[in-house]
């Protein structure tokens, strides 16, 4: 049974107050609190603030060693749970933490290796390149954001050592009852967080060898995403109006025939342009998010779009290029309904339904087409050069379709094999 006593040592004046934790028959550990005293208003009988005291002055350290007593019987119950032992240093922490000090079992805890390691983040070197998008680092200070809605909920912060099956599911319940995120948004924190775990294992750390089970994985549903086929961007091309739309609409379309992210695209100018071996233009630019070089042909909509302005269109933020690519959709005549999934613009969570399709036209639907109107035209391995997915599986997951060519192949032969029988029995006749 743990007990835990405030002592002062001498009747020196201000006096250091002392806390003294005792736990079983090998555990007797005391060490300074840093918070002094007049000797003549401690009670040795008590362990505590005499009433001779102002009462202020009474209630000031009655309510910091009543929070640090609750804290230490806490945090001690948690760690025996969990089989870490109980030491000097680890009670050292927790003083510090009631004075709102950095500690070092703040190492320990989960939150601080997410933030040490999205902080580490712009350094990391992937794939030959340092660094990585800013869309990465959003992502990781959304999760970042998410688990400190559920340790406020849970009343606790999660160490490392925490991290396992029951933390698993319990946070999903959480972000999917009480957050309301979807089950892509949740696989995606969870995937983080499990990546932050192994890295702090390589580090030395130790962690809840559960995170590494198949069973911590990340939950998925597949994804309903909007695209412009062939005819709707043709409708888009014809589109005359206003300047700054036309100007939205020449990058929809610049983007829908590369194959570009967002960020790379407006960075495109005359410079991205150079002549292939075969004489004819193509756009070249190196990916920021993968670091490879790419190489798309000029779609004759591009090499229009370019002759016409002499170069690429004005840059546009991406607030603004959201904005006016729903404008001009909307304006060409795409009111028709569809299913899709759009933010919620006072939930800013996404809700699946019927919308009018303008509605659902955002800054990814260039790339999202441009896989999508190519794939089953062209090989998958030629669609991966321009969209820089590493392996076709991904490119399947990213269009939502599944690999079903050897089906038309199976037909194919079992039909031949079938008419080559009928003419066997043909010939026996």
């Amino acid at each position: 049974m743990a007990t835990v006593k405030f002592v002062l040592k001498g009747k020196k004046n201000p006096s250091s107050i002392y806390v003294r934790l005792r736990d079983g028959r090998k555990i007797d550990i005391i060490l300074s609190t840093n918070i002094t005293i007049n000797p003549m208003n401690w009670s040795d009988s008590k362990g505590w603030v005499k009433q001779i005291a102002s009462f202020k002055e009474k209630q000031n350290f009655d309510n910091r060693l009543r929070k640090l007593e609750t804290l230490i019987y806490d945090e001690r119950n948690k760690r025996v749970d969990i089989g870490l032992p109980i030491t000097k240093d680890w009670l050292k922490n927790l003083v510090d933490r009631e004075q709102g000090k950095q500690t070092e079992g703040d190492k320990e805890l989960l939150i601080t290796h997410l933030i040490n390691y999205k902080d580490g983040l712009p350094n990391r070197v992937r794939n030959g390149k340092r660094g990585v998008s800013e869309g990465t680092i959003r992502n990781y200070n959304t999760t970042i954001s998410r688990l400190k809605r559920f340790e406020l909920d849970s009343k606790r912060k999660f160490r490392l050592i925490e991290v396992d099956l029951t933390f698993h599911d319990r946070y999903m319940k959480f972000a999917i009852k009480e957050m309301g995120l979807s089950l892509n948004s949740v696989g995606k924190d969870i995937q983080q967080i499990k990546t932050v775990c192994i890295d702090a294992k390589e580090s030395g750390e130790r962690i809840n060898e559960q995170v590494l089970s198949k069973k911590f994985n990340k939950p998925s549903e597949p994804t309903i995403f909007t695209t412009l086929n062939e005819q709707e961007l043709n409708l888009l091309f014809e589109y005359e109006g206003k300047n700054y739309l036309e100007n939205a609409r020449d990058w929809l379309l610049i983007g829908s025939w590369t194959g570009c992210r967002v960020g790379d695209l407006m960075k495109l100018n005359d410079k991205n342009i150079i002549t292939h071996t075969s004489g004819k233009k193509i756009v070249q630019y190196t990916q920021s998010k993968t670091g490879r070089q790419v190489n798309v042909p000029m779609h004759p909509h591009v090499e229009m779009i370019v002759e016409r302005l002499k170069g690429f269109p004005r840059p546009l933020s991406s607030v603004n290029f959201n904005k006016y690519i729903k404008e001009v959709c909307k304006i060409v005549g795409m009111t028709y309904k569809v299913e899709g999934a759009k933010q919620n613009p006072f939930t800013h969570l996404k809700e699946v339904g019927s919308f009018e399709k303008w509605e659902l036209i955002k800054s990814h639907t260039c790339r999202r087409s441009f896989a999508t109107n190519h794939y089953n035209k062209l090989p998958n391995k030629r669609i991966m050069a321009v969209t820089g997915h590493a392996t076709e599986k991904m490119l399947l997951n990213y269009i939502g379709e599944v690999e079903d060519d050897h089906v038309d192949d199976f037909f194919e032969l079992w039909e031949e094999q079938s008419n080559n029988s009928d003419k066997e029995i043909i010939k026996v006749i």
